[in-house]
């Protein structure tokens, strides 16, 4: 098992341990261990720039960040960003680190400073594991689902690497409502909100860990990733919801974690839905209809599900994603913006970019492969119809309202639980 405590992880994270740029792509389109990063940054057209200034009724003026594309030209009154699913310890964990500028902006474009600059104020950060004996060389992979201990350890070593964040200044991980809304009204360049979001629970040795793992800042769990895991079946492994699965759900149910399906497969989805009648959100995911007819995406009867339940869905930008057999552009980002609001009501969508989450920036929606080009996706949705408050909503607002329910239910879990002297 890794050390836990930000004390023995700082000295490692000022030298991130480097991996292998050439791995294998796995089972759900991700590329293990790459060093990654962007250069020329190219924002959106100047019709799109100035569309989008009539749209928010405001001349650009300076940006608080650093001058770049992106401040040269969005307006003083854009909508800040919430995006709900950043791989950022695996990013660091496979260097380079993600506190600095990037030294090569070709194959990454995630960064603290990068997101500073697209004033992505809050973000869901992950704790990403993969399964298999390539990944089990990495900082974030173990043999196996037999092996608990190796993927706990891997687990913990994202987790330390937030709470350094965090201890070293750079981040603020956001454990209450009270957080989340001071993270939300402190100014542009103060250090970003961090929910810690754990992608595939095969970290947590039991359902009775799930306490532990709320304890230290996890908030939101997905029961899998792409590779299935002991607790549900994934999308590229599919199986149902096992017993282990349900004893999960009911944990995280008792705790007021909200559950993210993201990655379930369509057994496991219905079977989580029979298990619990709480809330969930699909972080980072996309629309069937509109993509590859795949369990990595969500049916309109899913969406549908999702939005009853008072959750809501991430649009993913990764452009297999958007479009099968082509390359996708804002134009298809916007069209599942649209399908699920058509569906679920345009509070119930919102951004879970997933950049850089084994990907480069060109393999997104052209001319949105990273933080500094999210006003292209925001001048797509002006021109698609999205009036300014409904701009903002899709940018951070529905975000900000789902996840502060959840942590209320967090903290009345968290009530409950002390009456009854647990």
């Amino acid at each position: 098992m890794a050390e836990t405590g930000t004390g023995a992880v700082g000295a490692a994270m000022a030298a991130p341990p480097r991996t292998p740029t050439d791995a294998l792509r796995s089972a759900d389109g991700r590329l293990g261990g790459k060093e990654d990063g962007s250069t020329d940054i190219v924002i959106a057209t100047v019709a799109q720039r100035t569309f989008l200034r009539m749209t928010f009724a405001d001349s650009a003026g300076p940006n608080h960040h650093t001058p770049s594309a992106a401040a040269a030209h969005t307006p003083a009154h854009a909508p800040w960003w919430l995006d709900a699913h950043l791989d950022l310890a695996y990013l660091h964990l496979g260097g380079p680190t993600v506190t600095e500028e990037l030294p090569d902006q070709v194959t990454r474009g995630v960064s603290l400073p990068a997101l500073a600059r697209g004033d992505v104020r809050i973000f869901l950060g992950t704790i990403f594991t993969e399964v298999g004996t390539e990944a089990a060389s990495t900082p974030w992979g173990y043999r196996d689902h037999h092996d608990i201990e190796g993927a706990h350890a891997a687990g913990v070593r994202q987790l330390e690497m937030y709470e350094w964040l965090e201890h070293t200044g750079r981040a603020r991980i956001v454990r209450s409502a009270a957080d989340l809304d001071a993270c939300a009204a402190a100014p542009a360049g103060s250090p970003p909100g961090i929910v810690i979001l754990m992608e595939g629970a095969d970290p947590v040795r039991s359902p009775d860990e799930f306490a532990w793992w709320h304890a230290r800042g996890v908030r939101v769990v997905g029961l899998t990733w792409a590779k299935g895991s002991r607790y549900a079946g994934g999308n590229a492994a599919q199986g149902p919801l096992t017993d282990i699965g349900r004893r999960a759900v009911e944990a995280m149910d008792a705790l007021g974690i909200l559950l993210d399906a993201s990655h379930l497969c369509d057994e496991s989805f219905a079977g989580v839905c029979a298990a619990t009648s709480s809330r969930i959100v699909a972080t980072h995911s996309n629309v069937r209809a509109l993509a590859a007819p795949v369990e990595r995406h969500l049916t309109d009867a899913q969406i549908a599900e999702i939005a009853a339940r008072g959750g809501m869905v991430g649009l993913n930008l990764y452009g297999k994603f958007l479009a099968a057999g082509r390359a996708a552009t804002l134009a298809d980002a916007v069209a599942h913006v649209q399908h699920v609001a058509a569906i679920a009501g345009r509070n119930c969508v919102g951004l879970g970019s997933d950049f850089d989450g084994g990907f480069t920036p060109a393999d997104c929606a052209t001319g949105c492969g990273r933080p500094e080009e999210l006003p292209a996706l925001a001048a797509g949705l002006a021109q698609a119809g999205f009036n300014h408050a409904e701009l903002t909503a899709f940018a951070h607002g529905n975000w900000l309202r789902t996840l502060r329910a959840a942590l209320h239910d967090a903290e009345r879990g968290a009530v409950s639980r002390m009456s009854l002297g647990r």
